[in-house]
């Protein structure tokens, strides 16, 4: 609890209360991360080719082999979503999903726009099976994804972690990655209440057509 701080320790009570209620309330806290695209590939070269890493079309039903249901394909098509796939032993262990431009919430109501546009992509759903999660399968999905990027002109991308997964901020973190941010959600039905750091700081809704549109300003890169 400690490593959430005194703010991300409230919230986290108030999820596992909101947990108990069957979904009739929720509350979601985000951090908002940057991560620099990097000149250079994570593994030197001939590591991990076990692991094939590809790019797989939106359509494909071997994403369907990963918890993931169509419904939910379907929705990240609508938004021009790309997936890279990797693949061990002729299957599907694992993958990375990528947008150009702005990002669709799917947990809550909100929309980021990353910056700058031009040179920015928003990172979501980077799994693996977890019995591949101690090898290198991370790092060559991330090479690939990287490549993709670099080929784009594109320097950061951006994503949000829930800020009681410290692990997946840890592996970010390792990668470079800077929070930006934060976003904290309170629903209760059609209800929605967010107070953020970043634009528009505050939003309200009754509506579910009614969502914030998160404004991220330009990240500064490491020296």
């Amino acid at each position: 609890m400690g490593e959430l701080g005194l703010v991300g320790a409230i919230c986290y009570v108030v999820y596992r209360l909101c947990a108990l209620s069957g979904g009739i309330v929720s509350l979601h806290r985000y951090l908002i991360v940057a991560q620099p695209i990097p000149a250079k590939a994570l593994l030197a070269p001939g590591r991990g080719r076990s692991i094939m890493v590809q790019q797989v079309d939106i359509g494909d039903p071997v994403l369907l082999s990963l918890p993931l249901d169509r419904k939910v394909i379907e929705f990240r098509a609508s938004q021009g979503a790309i997936c890279f796939g990797a693949f061990k032993d002729g299957g599907i262990i694992g993958c990375l999903w990528l947008c150009l431009a702005g990002y669709q919430e799917d947990e809550v109501r909100c929309r980021y726009l990353p910056a700058p546009p031009e040179k920015s992509s928003w990172d979501f759903d980077v799994y693996l099976e977890p019995e591949h999660r101690s090898g290198l399968g991370f790092a060559r999905l991330w090479d690939e994804a990287n490549d993709y990027l670099r080929q784009r002109g594109i320097s950061f991308s951006w994503s949000r972690i829930s800020a009681f997964n410290p692990r997946s901020l840890a592996a970010h973190a390792r990668l470079g990655a800077t929070i930006a941010g934060t976003a904290t959600f309170l629903r209760f039905g059609p209800c929605q209440f967010m107070i953020a750091s970043v634009p528009p700081h505050r939003h309200f809704s009754l509506r579910r057509e009614d969502s914030p549109v998160i404004q991220l300003s330009q990240p500064e890169r490491r020296r």
